[in-house]
């Protein structure tokens, strides 16, 4: 399902996603619904963050359809967006460490 949803964000050739990454989906167990997590780092770091969820909204139901389609389960879960902040977090981990290196140095 990860790679449907990539692939098809990849095709529609929004320039609200570009460098949008799909970083994981959680399907729950009654197949009912699945949570989609992206990564814009891109976006980010031009101060574009808001248009990312704004562009998915406007995109879900197409990407619902494409997921209907190509993916083979007994059910197909309604999918929702939701931002993965664990790069992020990561990153910011990895400042904090960096500067305190640099001011003991």
């Amino acid at each position: 399902m990860r790679e449907v949803v990539a692939s098809e964000l990849e095709r529609i050739g929004d320039e609200r996603l570009e460098l949008v990454t799909v970083t994981d989906v959680v399907v729950d167990g009654s197949l009912e619904h699945a949570v989609v997590y992206y990564s814009a780092m891109q976006a980010e770091s031009e101060g574009r963050l808001d248009e990312v969820p704004e562009a998915l909204d406007d995109l879900r139901w197409r990407i619902q359809q494409v997921v209907n389609r190509e993916v083979r389960l007994r059910k197909t879960p309604q999918i929702e967006f939701r931002p993965d902040d664990v790069l992020a977090s990561a990153l910011r981990v990895e400042d904090i460490l960096r500067r305190l290196d640099d001011d003991q140095s």
